[in-house]
């Protein structure tokens, strides 16, 4: 059992010159939109763990399903800076996560 930096807020982003890190890992990142529409976060390429955005905790996911994608509403985005965190707990090597139009429902691993 270990504390993780929940309570120290904004959440700083991960030093990139970490190649890999041992244990949990929380990553952060910005993104701006001109527009707000509902999408799908595709977690597939991501281990275990939760996603947040701006504030909203959007779920769980688990590379071996039974989802591959987290629903994000439109209603939790908002034109212009959006904020991600990533709490992932058995791959924290992945770096790069991407939105889909349409949710993954018929795969699994």
């Amino acid at each position: 059992m270990f504390s993780l930096p929940f309570d120290k807020q904004p959440v700083k982003k991960a030093d990139t010159n970490v190649s890999r890190q041992e244990g949990p890992m929380l990553k952060y990142a910005e993104f701006e939109l001109n527009n707000v529409q509902d999408t799908y976060l595709d977690m597939r390429k991501w281990g275990k763990g939760v996603v947040w955005v701006n504030g909203h905790n959007l779920g769980k996911y688990w590379s071996i399903g039974p989802q591959q994608t987290i629903y994000l509403p439109a209603e939790w985005l908002k034109k212009g800076k959006n904020q991600i965190v990533v709490l992932d707990l058995i791959k924290t090597d992945q770096r790069s996560l991407t939105s889909l139009d349409k949710p993954i429902l018929d795969q699994v691993k």
